[in-house]
């Protein structure tokens, strides 16, 4: 039996829906289980009509394995992992689609992916990668005001949102992933890349590939609130400046 992947509606269109709805909405997202080893993640996303509610008003749940269930996953099954929870906590609430079936087409893909032949092939080294950096104090606004930095900016230049209490957001509504200097795969790779991959909608297009988009340090384009965030996660902490009936003769402000 085939699957048509269009007659399922993209984790990112239930997204648009639910800001547009929801301007003040949250979505949190919390790893459950990971694996020793780190190649098999289980993701919990929970939907909240404002920022201030106290209980969601629905969950979902989701588990990537690397390697399983399209090539996305050689390298960002704990990114699928996080996007298909969210689509299924979205789902169990309203966000299902009219004309759609109700799982998205990020789950169906790899239904897709299952049925289709694989040829055996010699099993290449596997290589333990350091897991991405996990903001373990707070949302990251909390990690900004906490490391004694100042919200320059929280939007992007098209005015959308790109940085709250819940995350780094892409331009197209996806979330937006920090790549430490430690988890580059060469100099050339950004500092910040959309977690949406090929479904990314503002992601740049090559020989008909689409590429998630990815912003840089010094981009101008990318949030100043960004580079300040990375900073605070890499352990920059801004000195406070002394009472002025505190400073001894001689002494700096700090």
């Amino acid at each position: 039996m085939g699957f048509d992947l269009n007659s399922y509606e993209t984790v990112e269109d239930r997204l648009k829906k639910f800001w547009k709805d929801f301007p003040n909405g949250r979505l949190d997202t919390q790893v459950i289980h990971i694996t020793e080893d780190g190649t098999c993640v289980t993701i919990r996303s929970e939907i909240f009509k404002d920022m201030e509610d106290a209980r969601p008003v629905s969950t979902g749940i989701a588990q990537e394995t690397k390697g399983q269930g399209g090539f996305a996953n050689a390298d960002a099954w704990m990114e699928n992992a996080e996007t298909s929870s969210l689509g299924r906590a979205l789902a169990n609430w309203k966000y299902q689609g009219s004309d759609k079936a109700r799982p998205s087409r990020q789950e169906m893909s790899k239904v897709t992916q299952a049925q289709t032949p694989v040829k055996e092939s010699k099993p290449t080294p596997q290589v333990k990668k350091q897991a991405p950096v996990k903001d373990k104090a707070g949302g990251p606004i909390k990690v900004l005001t906490d490391a004694g930095f100042s919200i320059k900016t929280t939007e992007h230049s098209n005015g959308t949102v790109a940085i709250d209490n819940v995350g780094l957001w892409c331009t197209c509504g996806g979330g937006v992933q920090y790549i430490p200097a430690s988890e580059k795969k060469s100099e050339r790779s950004p500092d910040f890349r959309c977690i949406m991959a090929s479904k990314c909608t503002t992601g740049d297009t090559v020989d008909g590939k689409v590429f998630s988009k990815s912003w840089w340090v010094d981009n101008k384009v990318t949030p100043d609130a960004w580079n300040d965030y990375a900073s605070a996660i890499n352990g920059v902490v801004l000195p406070s400046a002394k009472s002025l009936d505190d400073i001894k003769p001689g002494e700096v402000p700090f």
